[in-house]
């Protein structure tokens, strides 16, 4: 897909990132209800959640039930899920899901303890998903570029580590990569340099951009990468997520705070902020008792319209 110079594409992760860390169990049909009030809202693609063993993310172990009352029932809505392996694609395929985020790991160290699997490792679980296509040729298939700002195993983070899996995952053929901020080390300078660095590098790859706001700089990184030519971007409602497997990476962007800065900017979402609102007092009403990190929830919108360049 296009995006226009003018626009921004938002993808709603929050019913997979926002809600795997959380130790509780979210019924089934709260899954769903909040799926159908984010597609209300303008939200285009949203992702139900992962393709994993249920004993590494218990989260998840009713995804299949999800994606039978959600894909093909809503139309106009691309429904992804992150898989970590051959078997978590097939699955995804089978039930009806044609758009995945394959997740790699620039981090050994995050790597290892994500999928238990080297990032050399997972290469070559990429290349036997790369096979899939043949029997599947409407799919798309991303690779989601985890640790890609930095690693709380590794700390250290070099561009020539993330150029060089970018390579490695174009050599295989795949031209969709997202730059994933998984732990929120990434600022805007870095975040800035990076993404112009891949853009430069892989023109004919299109990227995108997965960042965090664990220290509060999820949206000028975010800003940053839209000034470097990044016009796709996730986050969660309510800033929910996390990822369980690395120590201390909380605090997604708020879908509504994201949505909210472009908008007031001029760039088009195609999103309504107030319903995002809404959706995220009903996750207050489902989860009584969880930390929600967005700003606008708290602040509520203004009365007075700051300037948006009209």
């Amino acid at each position: 897909m296009i995006i226009p110079h003018d626009s921004v594409e938002i993808v709603e992760v929050g019913p997979r990132d926002g809600l795997q860390n959380l130790r509780e169990f979210v019924k089934t049909e709260h899954k769903v209800a909040l799926i159908q009030r984010l597609a209300k809202s303008g939200l285009r693609e949203i992702q139900i959640g992962s393709f994993v063993n249920p004993l590494a993310v218990p989260q998840f172990r009713d995804i299949k039930k999800i994606a039978d009352q959600v894909v093909g029932n809503l139309p106009g809505i691309t429904f992804t899920a992150l898989v970590p392996n051959l078997k978590g694609a097939e699955e995804a395929f089978s039930c009806g899901i044609r758009k995945i985020a394959f997740v790699l790991s620039v981090s050994r160290g995050h790597s290892l303890s994500n999928v238990q699997k080297t990032p050399e490792e997972s290469l070559e679980e990429l290349k036997d998903i790369s096979r899939l296509r043949s029997d599947h040729p409407d799919a798309v298939i991303t690779v989601d570029l985890a640790t890609a700002f930095g690693c709380c195993f590794q700390l250290k983070v070099t561009l020539e580590d993330v150029l060089h899996y970018v390579g490695e995952v174009h050599e295989l053929g795949f031209d969709r990569v997202t730059l994933c901020d998984t732990v929120g080390f990434g600022n805007p300078r870095q975040v800035y340099d990076f993404t112009t660095a891949c853009i430069e590098s892989f023109p004919e790859v299109v990227f995108r951009c997965h960042l965090h706001n664990t220290r509060g700089l999820g949206l000028a990184g975010t800003l940053a990468a839209y000034m470097a030519g990044i016009r796709s971007f996730d986050s969660s409602i309510g800033g929910l997520g996390g990822c369980p497997f690395a120590p201390g990476a909380t605090g997604n962007i708020a879908t509504e705070d994201e949505v909210f800065m472009f908008n007031e900017m001029g760039v088009k979402t195609g999103v309504d902020v107030e319903s995002l609102i809404d959706t995220t007092r009903y996750l207050s009403e489902i989860m009584p008792g969880i930390n929600l990190e967005s700003a606008l929830l708290r602040a509520g919108l203004p009365a007075a319209r700051p300037y948006n360049g009209g």
